[in-house]
C-alpha cells in the first residue's frame, strides 16, 4: 500500500514549534512533487501522553501530519487527533501499513519543505558544502552563519537536496536521509533494517 509518491525520507528529526517548544519528528518525509509530511508513530509499546503537545509541534512544520498507530491506539488517538490529521494503521508485530484509515488534509504552512533539513548539518559538513562554493575561512562562524552564506549561494530546492544527499551519506548517526522509490513498507523499521 503506497502512501505517497517516491521523496526524501528523514527519521528523528528535530522539529520546534511557534512557541519554542522543540521535540522530535518520528519521521519527515518530502516528495518528489508536493509538501512535507510529518508521521509520528505510536506503537503498543507508546503511549499518548504526549500526543497533544506533539500535534502543536508538527502542526506547525509540515504540511501534512500522520499518525501511524496500532489498532490498540486506534480509537483514543481519533478522539484526540485533529480532521486534519491522517491516521494510518499498523500491524502491532510487524509495524506493516494495514490500511489508511484517513487520508492527510494538506496545509498551507509547510516549514519542512524549506530548509528544516539544513539545520541538522554537523559543522563539518557545513564547512565541506561552503568550501564547495569557495568559502574556506569558516573557523570562526556561527552555525547560522553557515546557513546564511549557503542560503545565498543556493535556491531552496537545490540547497535542500544538497543536505538530503549529505545526510544519506552519514554512517553511525541518528540523523539520516533515505531516498524512497515510494512509501509502502513497514513504518518504524525503514531504516533500522529490521
Amino acid at each position: 500500500m503506497a502512501l505517497h509518491p517516491a521523496g526524501w525520507a528523514v527519521p528523528e528529526i528535530n522539529i520546534t514549534a511557534a512557541d519554542g517548544c522543540a521535540g522530535r519528528a518520528d519521521l519527515f518525509v518530502l516528495p518528489d512533487d508536493s509538501g512535507s509530511i510529518g508521521y509520528e508513530i505510536k506503537t503498543d509499546r507508546d503511549s499518548l501522553s504526549r500526543l497533544t503537545s506533539q500535534i502543536r509541534l508538527y502542526d506547525h512544520c509540515f504540511a501534512r501530519r500522520v499518525l501511524a498507530t496500532t489498532p490498540r491506539h486506534l480509537k483514543a488517538a481519533g478522539q484526540l487527533l485533529p480532521q486534519a490529521w491522517g491516521l494510518v494503521v499498523l500491524d502491532p508485530v510487524t509495524h506493516e501499513v494495514l490500511e489508511q484509515h484517513r487520508a492527510p488534509q494538506a496545509q498551507e504552512r509547510d516549514l519542512a519543505s524549506q530548509l528544516l533539513v539544513l539545520e541538522e548539518l554537523r559543522v563539518g559538513e557545513l564547512n565541506a558544502l561552503l568550501r564547495e562554493i569557495g568559502v574556506t575561512r569558516t573557523n570562526n562562524l556561527l552555525n547560522a552563519q553557515r546557513w546564511a552564506v549557503l542560503e545565498a549561494h543556493y535556491s531552496i530546492p537545490t540547497l535542500r537536496e544538497l543536505c538530503f544527499r549529505t545526510l544519506a551519506t552519514r554512517t553511525g548517526r541518528r540523523v539520516i536521509a533515505k531516498r524512497l522509490e515510494s512509501v509502502d513498507c513497514r513504518m518504524k523499521s525503514t531504516f533500522s533494517g529490521g
